[in-house]
């Protein structure tokens, strides 16, 4: 009989992806530096666009194990990498024209930055609030006003993908559409300093008067568009969750000594309940489960990789406590996880409707 593990599945995590991005964590961690040059390093390698769009048949499972590697070397990284390859899922799932192949294209080599702003649809899919977004139909596409709250990747050029409730009499209708960071009436604010991952070029966004034009509408069914990319949403989500208490269980784990070794129960719980999220993280990828599993799985990563930056803090005593170590930025980094969309407060509702 086989002992294989569905875990198995999953690539081993590459140590040369880990130390690539371990050695500019803690710049990009304080925003001395930027996430742009490793989405670059990873468009080279082909991987920006693996298992794109995402079917439910395994293919995504190489960019899992890639995302968990990034992960394990820099949060910041990953996370982007996160928003990066969900703007191709979008636009994949899209009808082709010469506009959303454009922006494919740049986005696969990583010459230009994704930002997903797809928080307000899930939100307001969940009964969570409304999208305030408001596109309104003009000759030749629509004119988009209205903030998006939060995103990510908004360096110059950056495409961001986001919904919007249409503005017409009788209609109740939404639209999701891509535009450009650097579009006339798209306006960043200033990045504001956060607790971590200052490079990741997060802040909010005001619309106004924006021309998106028909060929970068994505969809205008966007129940269903967003039924058919949150499986794959979440998943990548749970690759860096895991990918971030990997790293910290393995520190613990080296550091587990002396007076230390009362940890030791504590270290093989986490682990435990590191090879259940891994296992799952696999099987979803190869048959996607009912919605409430994956919201689950997305749960426990979250929470399993708080505790394994708690853990490695304990253990490694005052030496993780030095701003500037890497513990001390796994610890920030983990603090970002329930406040990330969809939030711990945001799953947990879902899981209790």
């Amino acid at each position: 009989m086989s002992t294989t593990s569905t875990a198995d599945l999953l690539p081993r995590q590459d140590e040369e992806v880990t130390a690539r991005f371990l050695a500019r964590a803690a710049a990009v961690d304080q925003g001395d530096d930027d996430v742009r040059p490793g989405l670059r390093w990873l468009g080279e390698r082909n991987l920006l666009d693996v298992g794109a769009p995402d079917h439910g048949d395994g293919r995504l499972l190489p960019l899992l194990g890639t995302v968990e590697s990034v992960a394990r070397g820099c949060l910041s990284s990953a996370f982007t990498l996160w928003a990066q390859r969900m703007a191709v899922e979008y636009l994949s799932r899209a009808r082709p024209t010469a506009l959303t192949e454009e922006f494919l294209g740049a986005l696969r080599t990583g010459r230009v930055t994704g930002a997903s702003a797809m928080a307000p649809a899930m939100k307001e899919l969940s009964g969570l609030g409304r999208i305030r977004t408001v596109a309104r139909k003009v000759p030749g596409g629509y004119r988009v006003d209205g903030p998006i709250p939060w995103a990510s990747n908004l360096f110059p050029g950056a495409i961001i993908v986001l919904p919007a409730r249409l503005d017409s009499p009788g209609h109740d209708g939404r639209v999701i559409v891509a535009l450009r960071v650097g579009d006339e009436g798209v306006r960043v604010r200033p990045f504001p300093t956060l607790l971590a991952l200052n490079g990741t070029a997060s802040t909010s966004v005001e619309l106004r008067d924006v021309f998106v034009p028909q060929e970068a509408v994505l969809s205008t069914d966007l129940p269903s568009f967003c039924s058919s990319v949150r499986t794959t949403f979440l998943l990548i989500q749970t690759a860096f969750c895991s990918g971030l208490a990997a790293e910290s269980l393995t520190q613990a784990g080296q550091s587990l000594d002396g007076p230390d070794v009362v940890f030791a129960d504590d270290l093989r719980a986490l682990q435990a309940a590191l090879a259940s999220v891994r296992e799952r993280l696999a099987r979803y990828a190869a048959a996607p489960p009912a919605p409430a599993e994956v919201t689950r799985l997305r749960l426990d990563a979250a929470g399993t990789a708080v505790s394994a930056t708690r853990l490695e803090s304990a253990v490694k005593g005052g030496a993780g406590f030095l701003a500037a170590g890497h513990t001390a930025r796994r610890v920030r980094e983990a603090v970002f996880l329930p406040v990330q969309s969809p939030t711990e407060g945001h799953l947990r509702w879902d899981l209790e409707r």
